[in-house]
């Protein structure tokens, strides 16, 4: 009976007592790793035409019983493998846990270049194709047929979708070619895309992704096409490459020269006497694609990549940790060119002057900057470490001569979010959605604050959206991802980057305020059009206003304006509360402060609302607080402070403004002072018509709304509301079952309110505004 796919020499072979097996040959030395390192096949020295194979070390291959040309599975651990021919490595200079794979291999088993491997054994070759049709990038009649198969028969075993680049037409001419379709009558249906084990194809022991069948001469008819696509059942997964990575080209522009050619080219720097970059830091908020870019950079570099996450190389035992660090530069030294790949750095480098640093963490540092040190003389070895946490790494590390380039991933702005949807949604066929550009263009442009992780959320929240959709109309054949089921996502996904405090804002409209329409149009003007328009105000050399203070009696919707201003404007709303910023602990109110900003500059567009900022900013002048003092000195660096804010705007509301701070009101901080009066004749007909809409059903009111606008003379905006709220209340006191108010119940309701306006209080912003604020 054939051995079991995976099984060694040493396992398939009886051992007796004494350690010898039962050809009495003495077991091999050689110890068989748990597990193999991918790495990419060196193009240069094995050829275009080896797009199937696997380079593995020889003593692996002798253990594993696979003869040089035979064909073996390769896989991620715990998942389906792929069908390849295996080839030895040079014993001396190939290490004997790593295998070299092609990309049609990678791209078919979903490989990226330092995952973790296993190697198994097929019992019996796959079968022979009775027909291959071989797409080209040339004309047929260009082709030369001779060639073309002995391209396959050179490859011995093929799939759908192998492509094969610089194929030589002669005369220096050259094309590109793809298997686009195979047919093999021992295994007709080649459109499944697993195989399971049985008798009939000698698979054993588990799943395959592709089904690979053999090149012959002589019995296989090779047909040839000018269509160089697959059949869309062979169609293979897209590598992950820099072309599928949206809105970072500036950052694969400078991980690309920061690492490829000191890998490739060091000769360029020797010519200038000077040392190439050894380190590169990535940095940023979670989800902007650090780690895809790590991805990007291992399956493009043709070099040995090493990768080290944080908590897997982190041993209980004294000495372990620093010891595996060492084993790894060692082996990047040995097998140059070398990546080292550190993902979450700031695990196992933290900042030695932390309190909470212990002497584990302190030899772990110490040990990676010596490592690290050491490499100026390694030859072509590059460090690339990733991190949300840049400031929680230890300082030795970020200085020249370990990581020289610190890279910033950032939250994308609009024309990267629009890059990002776009290569998302044309993954999709062009049958699948109905959105056009603009219609693309226009959700990045309201999509403020989110991360690549939140778009790529995004589009599948639309796809779900789209399939149950289809569920519910009973018709799932001709689904269409529309701009209603994107929009409809996007009250589902939340931008990461406003996670930490997002707010439930209710939704209040402009139609939703009575009146102020003067005060309206000036929000609108100070506010909204500047960050919606910031290219023209660019243009034009016109600063954008940066901050505004609504200030007015009390109840004069002030707050209800900013709301308004929320959800009117779409842009991302930090509402910002007096009492939690105060901290009884030294130091914590300014950090608050800091964060709220730091928040909103990186979800920019954004607005920050301060209700009552007259107790975050008391006149330093006054018996003001120290904690006070020190919250304003924070608001007023941060607001116009050395780091320049753009994109984000301040709104405060008092109705006390003569007790801020002056520094604050001045031009370049809070520089629009806007007047809310109390709500003239018209806003109060207004107020009092939307309140009241549904007081009376069928029969005609036996009130005079105009009449009770003109009573309520000098009343808030709140004042009205209540009137309304107080005479739907008497009417239901007096008959629970009532359908209407009466003109009664109003005046029971206008005998009751008091008016919180007073002459004296208008007059005292009457004299705030003559002092250069603006009335609405």
């Amino acid at each position: 009976m054939a051995p079991k796919a995976g099984s060694s020499a040493s396992s398939s072979k009886k051992k007796n007592s004494s350690g010898a097996s039962n050809d009495g040959l003495k077991a091999s030395k050689f110890k068989l790793p748990a597990e193999y390192i991918a790495r990419p096949l060196p193009v240069k020295k094995y050829g275009t035409k080896d797009t199937c194979t696997v380079v593995v070390h020889p003593n692996v291959l002798k253990e594993l019983e696979i003869s040089n040309g035979s064909v073996c599975v390769i896989s991620k651990l715990g998942t389906a493998g792929v069908v390849a021919v295996a080839k030895p490595g040079e014993e001396d200079s190939h290490p004997s846990n790593v295998v070299m794979i092609s990309d049609t291999l990678r791209a078919v088993g979903n490989v990226i270049f330092g995952d973790r491997l296993e190697i198994k054994k097929i019992r019996s070759q796959p079968a022979y194709a009775s027909t291959v049709t071989v797409g080209s990038s040339v004309t047929v009649e260009a082709l030369a047929e001779k060639k073309i198969e002995q391209l396959l028969n050179d490859c011995g075993i093929i799939m759908p979708g192998m492509t094969f680049e610089n194929f030589d037409l002669g005369n220096g001419a050259t094309c590109k070619l793809c298997i686009a379709d195979v047919v093999d009558d021992s295994l007709p249906d080649l459109s499944r895309c697993q195989i399971s084990d049985n008798e009939d194809n000698g698979i054993e022991d588990s799943l395959y992704l592709s089904l690979p069948v053999l090149y012959r001469k002589g019995t296989t008819e090779v047909k040839l096409t000018d269509n160089l696509e697959p059949d869309a059942k062979y169609n293979l997964p897209q590598a992950l490459n820099y072309d599928v990575v949206g809105g970072l080209a500036k950052e694969v522009n400078v991980l690309k020269n920061t690492i490829e050619l000191p890998l490739h080219q060091p000769s360029l720097f020797t010519q200038f006497a000077v040392t190439p970059p050894r380190g590169v830091l990535l940095h940023g908020p979670p989800g902007t694609g650090k780690t895809m870019l790590l991805r990007c950079v291992a399956n493009t570099s043709n070099a040995h990549v090493l990768t080290i996450n944080g908590p897997s190389i982190v041993s209980k035992y004294l000495g372990e940790t620093e010891a595996a660090l060492r084993e790894i530069f060692d082996e990047a030294r040995k097998y140059q060119p070398s990546i080292i790949f550190i993902d979450e750095i700031d695990s196992i480098a933290p900042n030695r002057s932390h309190d909470d640093s212990g002497e584990v963490e302190s030899r772990v540092v110490a040990t990676l900057l010596t490592l690290m040190d050491g490499m100026g003389a390694a030859g072509r070895v590059v460090v690339v470490a990733a991190t949300n946490r840049p400031n929680s790494i230890d300082p030795a590390l970020r200085r020249p001569g370990r990581f020289d380039q610190e890279v910033e991933i950032s939250i994308p702005d609009a024309d990267a979010r629009l890059d990002i949807l776009t290569k998302h949604f044309s993954k999709m066929s062009p049958d699948r959605h109905t959105l056009s550009q603009d219609d693309i263009k226009r959700i990045s442009l309201k999509t403020h604050g989110y991360v690549g992780a939140d778009l790529v959320a995004l589009c599948r929240e639309s796809v779900m959206r789209t399939i149950a959709r289809g569920i519910s109309e009973g018709s799932t054949e001709s689904l269409k991802v529309s701009v209603e089921d994107v929009e409809h996502a996007m009250t589902e996904i939340r931008p990461s980057a406003m996670r930490e405090i997002f707010l439930e804002m209710p939704k209040v409209y402009w139609s939703d305020i009575g009146g102020q329409e003067e005060l309206k149009r000036k929000m609108v003007e100070m506010i909204q059009l500047p960050l919606e328009a910031s290219a023209t105000f660019s243009r034009l050399g016109i600063s954008a206003p940066k901050g505004v203070l609504l200030y007015g009696p009390p109840g004069c919707s002030k707050t209800l304006t900013a709301k308004a201003l929320a959800t009117e404007s779409g842009l991302n709303f930090l509402a910002v509360k007096g009492p939690e910023i105060f901290s009884k602990y030294v130091g914590e109110s300014e950090r608050a402060i800091r964060d709220i900003f730091r928040k909103a500059r990186a979800a920019a567009p954004s607005i920050i609302f301060f209700d009552e900022i007259d107790a975050l900013s008391p006149d330093r002048d006054g018996p003001s607080t120290s904690a006070a003092g020190h919250v304003l000195t924070s608001l007023l660096n941060e607001i116009d402070g050395v780091e320049e804010l753009k994109g984000v705007v301040i709104v405060g509301a008092t109705n006390r403004p003569d007790e801020i701070d002056p520094a604050l009101l001045r031009p370049g901080r809070l520089d629009r002072h806007i007047y809310v009066a109390p709500p003239d004749y018209a806003a109060r007909l207004q107020i009092l018509r939307k309140c009241s809409m549904k007081f009376s059903h069928d029969e005609k009111p036996d009130y005079d709304i105009e009449e009770l606008a003109q009573k309520t003379e000098g009343c808030s905006g709140a004042e009205v509301v209540l009137l309304c709220q107080e005479a739907g209340l008497a009417a239901i006191m007096e008959n629970t079952d009532t359908k209407s108010v009466k003109a009664r119940h109003f005046e029971k309701a206008l005998s009751g309110i008091s008016r919180g306006i007073t002459p004296e209080m208008l007059e005292y912003y009457q004299a705030f505004a003559a002092r250069g604020g603006i009335s609405a």
